[in-house]
């Protein structure tokens, strides 16, 4: 019974061990900061009767994004999210900081070129996942933005148009 047990714990471990080489090879293969040039630019959200501006730009390797809403035809800025990147987790780890105050800690990446993936999580511990969310390019200048709760539920989508 013994060796029943270590032969299913090494079993697994090879299993666990051979999952987690082949998601860093397939991770590894992608360009993350290349890639996240797709999002420079000023964005366009519509979101009924306001109107979300993102604008995002680059400065060496680090990304900086400034959103706004447009209500009434007042702009107002809203947040700042600043785009460091770990070449050792090959993630984006990002602060995002709310004109309330509040702030969000972020953990991304690109899992195929056109998809990002962003996890918000505690105190950027990525085993405490609050939302997920993915972006998908659908052609340079349109994209998919959709959101899910912590159970993996879709709260949100939302369609962007990149005008500048």
């Amino acid at each position: 019974m013994k060796k029943l047990s270590l032969t299913a714990a090494i079993f697994v471990f090879i299993l666990f061990l051979s999952d987690e080489m082949h998601g860093q090879t397939v991770a590894s293969n992608l360009d993350q900061l290349k890639l996240m040039e797709q999002f420079l630019g000023t964005w366009q959200l519509l979101t009924g009767s306001d109107t979300v501006i993102v604008e995002i730009l680059k400065y060496g390797k680090a990304f900086v994004e400034n959103d706004y809403s447009i209500k009434n035809g007042k702009k107002e800025w809203g947040s700042i999210w600043t785009y460091g990147f770990s070449p050792d987790e090959g993630k984006f780890k990002i602060f995002a900081v709310m004109s309330t105050g509040d702030y969000l800690t972020i953990i991304a990446s690109f899992t195929t070129e056109k998809k990002w993936v962003q996890e918000i999580v505690q105190n950027f511990n990525p085993e405490k996942v609050i939302q997920r969310g993915e972006f998908v390019f659908d052609t340079p200048s349109t994209a998919t933005a959709a959101s899910f709760n912590s159970a993996g539920v879709k709260t949100e989508e939302y369609k962007l148009t990149k005008i500048k």
